[in-house]
């Protein structure tokens, strides 16, 4: 399923096969699609921040533009986001890529990687797969069973991690002075920064490194 946020005033839905799509909007504006099939052939263009939900039981999922609130739910396949206010993505079976989430960002994947660009107040969970946040403007919350977890926070933002194993490590702004509470029962923990009270991290590992360091 392929979404479009641009300039327009209606919503366009286009498929290659001749399948029903039963359309809802709900009184705020959010649309709902559902598909009778597979829903590779579906293509929706809406006005940029339109809120959309999105569930499907095998397919790829790729959000183009600017959203408003998106939440996505997919059994098998990836998601792709570009831009949006706020985020709630699940899949069970696949990566999910966000660039953009002004406000909170939840993402949960059984099996795939996570990576995510700038974003507000972020939780991610992923049973195999690694996670990489490249811009956390606020709080942030991860935990993978397996797989490495990547962090780099853009300010005074408390940061929890937990992974069974797997390397974890922290960037945030040289300027900020964290306290730490790092604890690896094999591996080894470095912490380059000033402590301070600025904020927490906080990250807890059975077998892999941790590194907290200036960015």
């Amino acid at each position: 399923m392929h979404l479009v946020a641009e300039e327009r005033a209606d919503i366009l839905f286009e498929t290659r096969k001749p399948w029903i799509v039963d359309v809802r909007v709900d009184g705020d504006g959010v649309v709902w699609p559902e598909l009778d099939r597979d829903s590779r052939s579906l293509e929706v263009r809406c006005p940029r921040g339109t809120g959309v939900v999105v569930g499907t039981a095998s397919g790829s999922v790729a959000l183009e533009g600017e959203f408003g609130h998106v939440s996505v739910s997919t059994e098998s396949g990836t998601i792709r986001l570009d831009r949006a206010e706020s985020a709630d993505l699940r899949s069970s079976s696949g990566s999910i890529e966000v660039e953009g989430c002004g406000e909170r960002c939840r993402v949960s994947t059984q099996s795939g990687k996570a990576v995510i660009g700038a974003a507000g107040a972020t939780e991610v969970d992923t049973v195999s797969g690694s996670i990489v946040l490249e811009g956390a403007a606020g709080g942030v919350r991860a935990r993978s069973a397996s797989g490495s977890v990547e962090v780099r926070t853009t300010g005074k933002h408390d940061v929890a991690v937990e992974t069974l194993s797997g390397k974890v490590r922290v960037r945030v702004p040289t300027e900020v002075k964290p306290a730490a509470a790092l604890k690896s029962l094999s591996g080894r923990r470095v912490f380059d920064c000033e402590a301070g009270s600025d904020c927490c991290v906080a990250v807890r590992t059975m077998s892999g490194s941790i590194e907290v360091v200036p960015d």
